[in-house]
């Protein structure tokens, strides 16, 4: 299993998600969007239905890809584990 992060390079909570991902040694990807890409981003944002950033997905070992959402629902589905 492994994560993917859409995130913006400014963008705070992309920094902090990806921060408890190394401290939790978790496997992940983060795809920083520039500002020339935002038409990109926001065709991802409109297929997951989420409005930020950071867009967390957790792509589990049989390739399903499951919307963890952002930041702070990130932390919460780790500390389920």
């Amino acid at each position: 299993m492994k994560y993917v992060i859409f995130a913006k390079p400014a963008c705070p909570f992309c920094v902090k998600a990806e921060e408890f991902l190394t401290e939790k040694k978790q496997n992940f990807k983060t795809v920083n969007f520039q500002e020339d890409q935002q038409e990109i981003l926001q065709e991802i944002k409109e297929a997951y239905s989420w409005n930020t950033v950071p867009i967390i997905l957790k792509v589990h070992d049989t390739a399903r890809i499951e919307l963890i959402g952002g930041y702070t629902d990130l932390v919460e589905s780790l500390k389920q584990k």
